[in-house]
């Protein structure tokens, strides 16, 4: 099996064969060579090239209709949290956490 299609078994919606290949690429992968699960290093790249296709997918629209426009997006949340748990799996930062939300630290600042 190759690493496209490793990852594209990991994946249970459409996406264009580009964005696969170009997610496998920023995790200098080689799309076309053999996926080797036993090696951590090439499941670690399979899995940030998921949690990149993740993110791609949580920006894309869901549905796009022409006549009389309309645009669905996702729900985005759900996907976020798995792409999060990948990335804390191989302990790497996430981009996307908020550091400077405020945090109610005491009753009296409900107030």
């Amino acid at each position: 099996m190759t690493n496209r299609k490793a990852l594209l078994s990991k994946v249970n919606f459409p996406v264009k064969p580009d964005t696969v290949t170009t997610v496998l690429l920023e995790q200098n992968i080689n799309p076309e060579e053999e996926y080797t699960p036993q090696n951590e290093e090439s499941r670690k790249g399979i899995d940030l090239a998921l949690a990149a296709l993740i993110f791609v997918v949580a920006l894309s629209p869901e549905s796009v209709k022409e006549l009389d426009f309309q645009l669905t997006q996702r729900s985005i949340d759900g996907l976020l949290k798995l792409r999060r748990a990948i990335l804390k799996k191989w302990g790497m930062p996430d981009e996307m956490e908020e550091d400077d939300t405020p945090i109610i630290t005491s009753v009296s600042d409900l107030w």
